[in-house]
């Protein structure tokens, strides 16, 4: 394993969180290719999605990344991003964790695709760098307002 090096650690983390919500743009100068984001995984990484009903949805990566590549090369989601605005991480040794607050906004079937949402992401460091070994996410409410910071 590297020696460890925080702020090298650090900036490794971002480019990876900036890597993972950059992933999802959508526009007509840009195809999508999530071929990327499956590499910031580790091999049999989990993908939770809590609705905001409480119905809970577990993914492998692939089971995540198919259906989302499909949405976003085929026409129905258009102009999507999806921006983190604030993040907490925590690195202890070869493990850490970030909590993000995230923003989006396109057009799905015609209509706004706009919200937030809230995702923990849990890394850990490899041979090759840091992975994510799972995300945990909630988006926010329909209509409801963003939070200004983690609540």
């Amino acid at each position: 394993m590297p020696i460890h090096q925080p702020a090298q650690d650090e900036t490794e983390l971002d480019s990876i969180a900036f890597a993972f919500f950059s992933a999802f743009s959508s526009s007509d100068l840009k195809p999508v290719d999530l071929a990327e984001l499956r590499q910031l995984f580790l091999p049999g990484a989990t993908i939770v999605a809590v609705a905001s009903d409480g119905a809970i949805n577990r993914y492998e990566v692939e089971g995540f990344v198919e259906p989302r590549e499909a949405l976003l090369t085929g026409g129905r989601l258009l102009g999507f991003s999806e921006r983190e605005i604030t993040a907490d991480t925590r690195i202890f040794g070869d493990i850490a964790q970030r909590w993000s607050l995230y923003s989006k906004t396109g057009t799905l079937d015609g209509g706004p695709a706009d919200g937030w949402g809230r995702k923990a992401t849990h890394f850990v460091r490899t041979s090759a760098g840091w992975r994510i070994s799972a995300i945990v996410w909630q988006d926010g409410a329909a209509g409801s307002e963003m939070p200004t910071a983690f609540s």
